[in-house]
């Protein structure tokens, strides 16, 4: 492995990335030599699933986390991340005597990690609040061994579901919304932490029949109409839900709340079943007339909503908001169609039908003649594509007209900032340090959509900073603007002033979606620096 010419020693990044490297090594030979030969790898933003982290390590890959947020830093750190240690995955107390940070007893054997006013990490959390209060993460733990100071991240306390892509869920209320919906539905439990996406248990009533159809239908008819509350990545596909049958129930607390571990433990075999089949294709053979390009854009209809006859061969999944969820369920679905394993890596490299369809196409023949060649010429190498890429912006940029520098337009007093993602904890960062420096004379902070100025000052109380900065003698400038425009989505006047006042530029905007091929970052986020410049 090689970045810019440099051997990789170290790979930081988000659990799903690292999943589909695995189900790329599992599908094609299990070499996981080039994950071996890593110094380390570590997952981060969500959890990856202990199934793939105990394969991964028994193949001599050395995996590692850490812990941390925006609001406290890093207050853990692994334990020693030598190859020859089991624990790598655990965390210890990065300052055991510090009484500042502490692990406080939530329940039997559950810790929260709490923080008080002076930890050196932790960002301005207490204003308008007692100094001796703490700042509650809602993160919890088990302590594995007891008394050990070794900590193993469970879950949020207030039930949010992180899956494997980063994304949340609110599993509390999504379950309550779902519960209560029908008078025929006891209880329900969503499900899905470290797993790609939610799934549900339901316990019906015991005086109706949960294995028929007709209460499937009604249960479904319940969630799906529970789902359009809700983002597409935290919805509940038919296929995810599981009905207890009769005679079972969900435990619950005094208080009446489903006991999450205890259901995760009697019915680990039902949830492990669930994923299995979701994730992947059945041994029966698909007896499906259509060919695969049908197949696919049938498919993308579906997902997206969109008419099948507005779909052409060139419309990517990202032109059509198939998001990481959707894409499990395109991949299953293409699985079962041509009875074989498809990898997600496959379907975000080959996002449009002229693409991914004669990819599986040749898959399909490679496996009818048992030769991989159809296969290997038919996939273009990910280096091969950004190369292109980088050759062609390159050629543009040689075409630009020299601009030599107007000195006159040079500012007199200090530097004049233009920053783009201004309401992101870096950006907001940013604002409160440059604000602060005397070489600072004006900070143009560029925040996209209507409320420009709401949404740049609830960014910052979110975060804890002051508001005030906004008004800090006038230095910040809050402009709303598009990417997508030449102009910025500014008008004239004002483009010209930019461009003839700013001494530096900070790009700090830019898609966090580690699904996507760079391909697809060249309109928002590429061309968007070409813009700027």
């Amino acid at each position: 492995m090689s970045a810019m010419g440099y051997p990789v020693d170290c790979v930081h990044c988000a659990p799903t990335l690292i999943e589909n490297m695995y189900d790329y090594i599992v599908e094609n030979g299990k070499d996981f030599s080039p994950l071996a030969s890593l110094k380390l790898l570590q997952p981060g933003g969500a959890v990856l699933s202990n199934g793939i982290i105990k394969d991964l390590t028994e193949h001599g890959v050395n995996v590692k986390t850490t812990y941390g947020s925006t609001e406290i830093g890093p207050p853990f750190r692994s334990v020693p991340h030598t190859r020859d240690n089991p624990e790598v995955y655990s965390f210890r107390n990065l300052y055991p005597d510090n009484p500042l940070l502490k692990m406080e007893a939530v329940g039997k054997g559950v810790y929260e990690c709490v923080v008080y006013k002076g930890f050196d990490l932790a960002a301005e959390l207490w204003e308008g609040k007692p100094n001796n209060e703490p700042y509650r993460t809602n993160d919890l733990f088990i302590q594995d061994p007891p008394g050990s100071g070794f900590y193993i991240m469970q879950g949020r306390k207030d039930d949010t579901l992180v899956h494997t892509n980063g994304e949340n869920t609110s599993a509390g209320s999504l379950q309550l919304d779902i519960q209560t919906a029908s008078k025929e539905i006891s209880k329900a439990l969503v499900l899905g932490h470290a797993l790609p996406c939610p799934s549900l248990l339901v316990e019906i009533h015991e005086k109706h029949n949960p294995i028929s159809k007709q209460m499937q239908d009604k249960v479904w008819q319940v969630v799906d109409k529970i789902n359009t509350q809700y983002p597409t990545h935290s919805q509940i596909p038919r296929s995810m839900i599981y009905i207890l049958p009769k005679g079972c129930s969900l435990p619950v607390t005094p208080k009446g709340n489903v006991k999450r571990k205890e259901v995760e433990r009697i019915y680990a075999t039902e949830i492990k079943q669930l994923y299995d089949d979701f994730l992947s294709p059945p041994t029966t053979t698909s007896h499906s007339e259509k060919s695969i390009r049908e197949v696919i854009r049938d498919l993308f209809a579906s997902l997206s909503g969109t008419s099948a006859s507005n779909i052409s061969d060139f419309t990517t999944i990202y032109d059509l908001g198939i998001d990481s969820r959707m894409s499990l369920t395109l991949r299953s679905s293409l699985s079962t169609h041509l009875n074989m394993l498809i990898s997600l890596s496959a379907i975000y490299e080959h996002p449009s039908i002229s693409q991914l369809a004669p990819l599986l196409e040749a898959k399909q023949m490679s496996l009818k003649s048992m030769s991989t060649s159809a296969v290997t010429a038919s996939e273009t190498p990910t280096f091969q594509t950004i190369s292109h890429m980088i050759s062609k912006l390159e050629f543009e940029f040689g075409t630009w007209p020299s601009r030599p520098l107007n000195k006159t337009y040079l500012p007199v007093r200090g530097e004049i900032i233009l920053l783009t993602g201004s309401t992101g904890s870096l950006g907001t960062a940013l604002l409160e340090t440059l604000s602060s420096s005397p070489r600072v004379e004006l900070i143009y902070a560029m925040v996209r959509g209507p409320y420009h100025f709401q949404k740049l000052q609830h960014s910052l109380e979110d975060k804890g900073m002051s508001a005030s900065i906004l008004r800090n003698g006038g230095k910040i400038k809050i402009v709303n603007f598009s990417m997508q425009d030449p102009l910025l989505g500014l008008d004239v006047d004002t483009y010209q002033q930019l461009a003839s006042s700013v001494t530096m530029v900070i790009q700090n905007a830019w898609k966090m979606d580690f699904n996507m091929g760079v391909e697809e970052f060249e309109n928002d986020c590429i061309r968007s620096e070409y813009r700027l410049a």
